[in-house]
């Protein structure tokens, strides 16, 4: 049993030695009246609540066809989970954010169960947040309605500073972490003042700190959800249904006129100009991606039809066709140079020019990929890395996936997982075999290569590539 500022929870010790507590809510119930508001503060419990299943997943659809539904959702969905060793002592804490195109996902997944970090003698934090029209449906009359993911987020980092102390965490060494969706949401975060202090170092894997749009391009998303609910009063939002809500998230989803309904906004409220114009150096930074990373949205015609269309707009036609005759010209085998360059715009150039405004700021930072070929099917595509972040596979999200070598699968796990803990221990992230992994520096980009051997680069770009790049404004990637 732990104290909280809210309350006594009663939590399980596993049979594996690890203590865990969950559905521990960090906020108020965003139902009735805070539909729409940003999160409020916890009210107080008596007695001793029990923690032991998890919290309500947020309403969603699934992110792509074929994936199963996310059970157990409600919008009373502001809960985290925690895993740690011990109540007694203090160690690093690693609060997980999770993906899913910021209208998916959730913190329940077995695959985020934080054991093998708690074995590395760390406290792990996972949490839920709102997602779609529920967590980012600009609306001009409701200050902070654009980014109320962003502030859930933020809220349950100020419950792990305020509480984590109890759970035998150090609110002094908090390291946040999140894959796509969530490292753009901490991408977002670092150029956030009022996020600032609420974490130390942060882990960003295939996400910079994009998408951010003006409230005029999020408001198309806004008109586009009123006339799917058939509705001109905004107050009428509060109460449509929680079914009649999800499913005009769903179709803004899916509309490919939005091409991107839900981003993070520039409402001079919750982000006041653009993150990357912001992010100051004080925060540590690890920063990388995957070797594939859109090929498994290419498939679906209307995400293929999004991310061409975006890219030609941020980069203007005769930028985009030079981007692709240069990848082109350095095509890397086995990969097709639409998909790379795709990649390009989607999160490995934010992540870049992340790194780089982070290390002018004065951060230190890391860089790596994820080039593992056995990770799947697929090799190393977006998102195939996460079993590896956790060293859990075969459950949650994955529970399909088929590891061709499982015994090295294992092994590039358990190297990404001392990586990561030394990471959050120390601010560096070494590991036994290549104790000298520098930080990134102008003069040499050095990056990480997890693979069945890890190596060290000088560089995660081809420099033709990044020579084409040079054409882009980041701030209109991003």
């Amino acid at each position: 049993m732990v104290g909280t500022r809210t309350g006594f929870l009663r939590g399980v010790e596993r049979e594996d030695g690890v203590l865990v507590w969950k559905g521990v809510p960090y906020a108020a119930p965003p139902t009735g009246a805070r539909r729409f508001a940003p999160p409020q503060p916890v009210t107080p419990w008596a007695g001793v609540r029990e923690a032991t299943e998890y919290g309500h997943a947020a309403p969603q659809v699934p992110l792509l066809p074929g994936l199963p539904e996310v059970p157990n959702q409600s919008e009373d969905c502001l809960y985290l989970n925690v895993w740690s060793p011990s109540t007694i002592g203090r160690r690093p804490v690693i609060v997980w954010i999770h993906g899913g195109g910021f209208i998916a996902g959730t913190g329940n997944d077995p695959t985020f169960d934080g054991v093998h970090y708690v074995h590395r003698d760390c406290v792990v934090v996972t949490l839920n947040y709102r997602l779609g029209a529920f967590g980012s449906l600009y609306q001009p009359d409701r200050p902070g309605s654009g980014n109320l993911r962003l502030l859930d987020q933020m809220a349950a980092l100020r419950w792990v500073r305020d509480n984590i102390a109890a759970f035998g965490g150090d609110p002094c060494a908090i390291t946040v972490m999140g894959e796509s969706a969530g490292a753009m949401s901490i991408g977002a975060m670092l150029g956030v003042p009022r996020a600032r202090r609420l974490f130390h170092r942060a882990i960003l894997q295939s996400g910079g700190p994009r998408p951010v749009h003006t409230t005029e391009f999020a408001s198309a998303t806004w008109e586009a959800v009123m006339r799917t609910l058939g509705i001109t009063d905004a107050e009428r939002l509060m109460t449509v249904s929680t079914k009649d809500l999800l499913a005009a998230s769903a179709q803004a989803s899916g509309d490919p006129q939005l091409l991107e309904p839900f981003p993070h906004v520039i409402d001079g409220k919750v982000i006041a100009e653009h993150p990357l114009r912001a992010v100051d150096g004080s925060v540590d930074l690890l920063i990388g991606t995957c070797s594939k990373e859109v090929d498994p949205f290419v498939g679906s015609p209307v995400v293929a039809h999004r991310f061409e269309t975006l890219a030609r707009q941020a980069t203007g036609d005769p930028t985009w066709d030079h981007i692709l005759k240069v990848y082109g010209d350095t095509a890397i085998p086995g990969h097709t140079t639409l998909n790379d360059a795709l990649s390009g715009w989607f999160d490995v150039m934010p992540s870049v020019w992340l790194a780089e405004h982070a290390h002018k700021a004065g951060a230190r930072v890391w860089q790596y990929t994820f080039d593992y070929a056995g990770a799947g099917p697929g090799g190393a595509m977006h998102g195939s890395d996460i079993p590896f972040t956790f060293g859990n596979f075969g459950v949650g999200d994955f529970a399909g996936v088929e590891l061709p070598d499982p015994a090295t699968a294992r092994a590039v796990s358990s190297t990404m997982v001392d990586s990561f803990a030394a990471f959050a221990h120390t601010g560096a992230p070494s590991i036994p075999t290549l104790p000298d992994w520098p930080a990134f520096a102008t003069g040499r980009r050095a990056c990480l290569s997890f693979d069945a051997e890890p190596r060290l680069l000088d560089d995660r770009l081809a420099e033709a590539r990044r020579q084409a790049w040079k054409r882009v404004d980041p701030y209109a990637v991003c």
